[in-house]
């Protein structure tokens, strides 16, 4: 029963794949060897029977096809072996057992080579003709059966220029030469047909199953453009020497021919043209095989290097875009790494003035101290807005920061019924890297929340100016208020608030100091060095 997981395709099982998986001393290998050197001494055995049965001047004649059948019997066996094992394992059956009967006739060993090797070349047909295109064997499809029969009339057509080889070595006339090479390919055909079809049609399901099973099934190699190559010179090849065989039969039955009748010179002449002319049309014949043949193989060439230099420029293409997803996706996870480290540290450092501010503020209210959670919280918020509205993964451009902060600040002081307006007076465009925007962030919002909750008391009204300037050293920071100043124990006490103490911290941070001023404006500043 057919093995629905295995293809019938044509699937080489070659010599060099059974040593390789199985190794020589392996008992399924010494059967198949077995089995496929019996199949050779058969071979042989049938062509030294026919031969002694028949008489050789006479087995090609017109009455005796039948007896042609008996020789094809290497034929027969050697097709079956190609489409089951593979082209080698038919090819030298066929090629010794023809080889033995064309000597065993009197052939001389060079012709009796030429004889045997016209044989493969059916074989050689078969097997090109089934590796460059997936058909199966078993014949299922009337498309299957379809191109098996035409496969085969090319076949027995190469195989048939053994028919000229050997009329062409025992000088048969002309007639009889016609009439071998009709039987022969004829013959041939009809093997294929009518013995070798239903074989393949009952039987190459269940071999590719019991050989799947036994020795494994080789992968099938692509069809490359090399064997491509060879397919069409052999094909060019062989029509050729069919040809030049017809040319050279035909001159030499013509010359038989004049030499043994008395004829006219007249006919003679006519005779002489003809020849000169059929020569003449085997050599356009020939040059034009030849000039198909290189056409096609550099059209082939042409198509397949066009193709190659498409293929080339879209691996370059798609190298590219792989590289440069690489890149992102290198970029996001350094991101995210990033990312969790700023969290992280942000988060520890909320935690260090929580901590610092329920030490250190015993005369506080609880909702004192969430106003001042709330404005560091809402500080560290509009750094990482300012940081995505920039499109930069780590920088953050100060003078942004500024007026959203300013904007929030005055939200909450309306709340508080402070009438006190926020200005902003930055360089555009100053950006600044995140691991020192955010204590310089953090400064800010602090003086800022500084000046507003100590210089303006409810009802007022007023004005806080922030300015980030740059030159070619610092950036420079000064935030200014018109409001009521600083009280007398200020410069005692300063270290002892919780706001001014994160300002000193972070000054020291980005290695710099806070400058204070008062008068009738109170101005703190600070110059942060561009290499902090």
């Amino acid at each position: 029963m057919k093995d629905s997981k295995v293809s019938t395709n044509f699937q080489p099982f070659t010599l060099d794949y059974a040593l390789a998986s199985m190794g020589i001393l392996n008992i399924r290998f010494i059967l198949l060897l077995t089995g496929w050197l019996a199949v050779i001494a058969l071979s042989i055995g049938s062509v030294l029977i026919v031969g002694q049965a028949v008489d050789f001047s006479d087995q090609f004649g017109s009455t005796n096809i039948a007896k042609v059948f008996l020789i094809q019997i290497p034929m027969l066996l050697g097709l079956l072996l190609m489409f089951w094992l593979g082209f080698e394992w038919g090819f030298i059956p066929v090629f010794i057992s023809t080889f033995v009967y064309a000597f065993s006739a009197s052939m001389s060993w060079p012709w009796a080579l030429l004889y045997a090797f016209s044989f493969t070349l059916g074989l050689a047909v078969y097997a090109l003709s089934y590796y460059s295109f997936s058909f199966d064997l078993s014949l299922r499809s009337l498309k299957s059966v379809a191109f098996y029969v035409v496969v085969s009339v090319f076949a027995a057509l190469a195989c048939s220029l053994g028919a000229l080889v050997w009329s062409r070595f025992f000088n048969l006339p002309l007639l009889e030469t016609l009439t071998i090479w009709k039987s022969w390919w004829v013959t041939l055909f009809l093997i294929s047909v009518l013995l070798t079809a239903p074989l393949l049609y009952f039987f190459t399901p269940m071999f590719y199953t019991y050989r799947t099973r036994w020795f494994g099934s080789p992968e099938k190699k692509e069809v490359s453009l090399s064997w491509i190559y060879s397919t069409i010179s052999v094909i060019v090849l062989v029509l050729a020497l069919f040809i030049v065989s017809a040319k050279l039969l035909g001159s030499y039955s013509v010359e038989q021919e004049i030499a043994g009748q008395g004829i006219s010179m007249q006919v003679f002449n006519s005779m002489a043209s003809l020849n000169e002319s059929f020569a003449i049309v085997t050599g356009i014949s020939i040059s034009l095989l030849f000039f198909m043949g290189s056409g096609s193989i550099y059209l082939l060439g042409s198509w397949n290097r066009k193709l190659q230099e498409e293929v080339d420029a879209q691996t370059v293409d798609l190298r590219g875009k792989e590289l440069k997803l690489q890149t992102t996706l290198s970029e996001r996870n350094q991101l995210l790494n990033e990312i969790h480290d700023r969290v992280r540290s942000n988060l520890t450092m909320v935690l260090a003035i929580l901590e610092m501010q329920l030490k250190g503020s015993g005369h506080k209210s609880n909702e004192e101290i969430l106003k001042d959670s709330h404005s560091l919280i809402r500080s560290l918020t509009i750094v990482h807005e300012s940081m995505s509205q920039t499109g930069r993964t780590n920088r953050v451009d100060l003078r942004n920061y500024a007026i959203k902060l300013s904007n929030r600040i005055e939200q909450a002081l309306r709340k508080e019924h402070k009438k006190v307006v926020l200005k902003v007076n930055a360089t555009e465009g100053l950006m600044m890297d995140m691991d020192h925007a955010i204590p310089f962030a953090l400064i800010i919002n602090e003086l800022v929340m500084n000046s507003c909750n100590h210089g303006f008391d409810e009802g007022d009204e007023g004005q806080v100016v922030i300015e980030i300037l740059r030159d070619e050293n610092s950036i420079h920071l000064k935030v200014t208020d018109n409001g009521k100043g600083l009280p007398p124990n200020f410069a005692r006490n300063q270290h002892a608030g919780i706001g001014m103490r994160v300002v000193h911290a972070f000054s020291k941070q980005l290695k710099t100091n806070l400058d204070i001023q008062t008068g009738e404006l109170t101005t703190f500043s600070l110059s942060v060095p561009l290499e902090a």
